[in-house]
């Protein structure tokens, strides 16, 4: 072979064997970077889920702080400065399962005008103070100044549910429901509530000629229950507490369609009934009970003071709505009331007892426990 071929075989071949080193040295190279770039994502997505565990962490921790922030304000409340003397009753209801608590307040008459205004006029002012003076505790506690002690015991206690059994105002004005309402405000909103209005919690009688009757009733509708006589009622499931709204007054036909419904209802479902009015009922064996409610009405308010005599004579529509209370078969277990302004306990029927309650101003709060049939005799 001559020699010029030789060298250019061998020059061909160090070009080839350089040409393959460079291949695995960019090839090296090439995986070198991949490996970084690998290395930087793994950090990279290791430091995110880092900041992601971090904040949902902290995320966690300001829920859980909330939470407990919140679980903190929903169960702190506190405890009144008033000594109320409570009035326990016990109610035995066929069918129930446990024992529920349920408070009642009534006939607080709260005064809360102290000088002329647009709705209390100049002349009325002497009889507002005269009122105003009338409805205090023994120890001089205006109701005024009571009815914050008595949302404080009612969210203080447990109670499954409660009743606010009409009169809560001596009457109606701007200043008495701007104080009722931001008072009511401040209940439990865990307990059901059930508040029916009577004569004073409408009534208008100081307020000038420029505020009717329809102006009291559209400031009812504006508190947190609406007022709606839909809404009277309290279910416990395994019984209800029928409301009656306006009892001072005979039944109107629409009020009576959606009692009779519910008293329809509650027999469909096998459920007992407890009704709360303001005015009670007349017993229909009177002559039964241990102190006749007859004889503790002329006592107390020296006349006929319940439905069934006096100026409480029903008219049709009032008539067939006490017949639901009065029948044999009725589904009523027990009646509760205020008005009397003194408290009452006795048979309405052979099947149905009925509880007058101490009115709020002398500084009462009725408790009611429903229990199982029976138990209240252990």
């Amino acid at each position: 072979m001559k020699k010029g071929n030789k060298n250019r075989i061998m020059i061909a071949v160090l070009v080839v064997l350089v040409l393959i080193l460079l291949a695995e040295i960019l090839i090296w190279m090439k995986g070198v970077r991949q490996k970084q770039e690998d290395e930087e994502e793994v950090e990279s997505t290791e430091v995110v889920s880092t900041i992601e565990e971090e904040s949902s962490e902290i995320n966690t921790e300001e829920e859980s702080s909330e939470t407990e922030t919140e679980t903190a304000q929903e169960v702190f409340y506190p405890e009144p400065k008033y000594q109320f003397q409570t009035e326990e009753i016990v109610v035995e209801v066929p069918n129930i399962t446990k024992e529920y608590t349920v408070a009642w307040v009534s006939d607080l008459h709260m005064v809360t005008d102290h000088e002329t205004s647009d709705d209390i006029l100049a002349e009325d002012l002497d009889a507002v103070k005269i009122r105003y003076d009338f409805f205090q505790t023994p120890d001089g506690v205006h109701g005024e100044d009571l009815l914050p002690e008595v949302i404080d015991f009612l969210n203080y206690g447990t109670f499954d549910g409660i009743i606010f059994g009409g009169d809560m105002l001596d009457y109606c004005s701007v200043s008495n429901m701007e104080k009722l309402t931001s008072e009511f405000a401040r209940l439990n909103k865990k307990v059901p509530v059930l508040y029916i209005r009577a004569d004073h919690d409408y009534g208008f009688w100081y307020g000038g000629e420029g505020f009717t009757e329809t102006d009291a009733e559209n400031m009812h509708k504006e508190m947190e229950d609406g007022d709606d006589l839909y809404d009277k009622y309290l279910d416990f499931g395994e019984f209800v507490i029928l409301g009656v709204n306006r009892s001072t007054k005979d039944m109107f036909p629409e009020q009576y369609s959606i009692l009779d419904e519910m008293f329809v209802s509650a027999a469909s479902e096998g459920k007992p009934v407890i009704v709360a009015t303001h005015v009670p009922y007349a017993s229909q064996v009177d002559d039964t009970n241990e102190v006749t409610l007859y004889d503790r009405s002329i006592e107390i308010r020296n006349k006929i003071y319940y439905w069934g005599g006096g100026n409480y004579v029903p008219n049709d529509v009032t008539t067939n709505f006490l017949n639901n209370i009065y029948k044999e078969d009725t589904s009523v277990v027990e009646v509760l009331a205020g008005h009397l302004h003194g408290s009452w306990d006795g048979n309405l029927t052979e099947q149905v007892r009925q509880h007058i309650f101490e009115p709020a101003y002398l500084g009462s709060v009725g408790i009611i426990r429903f229990v199982p049939e029976d138990e209240g005799d252990e």
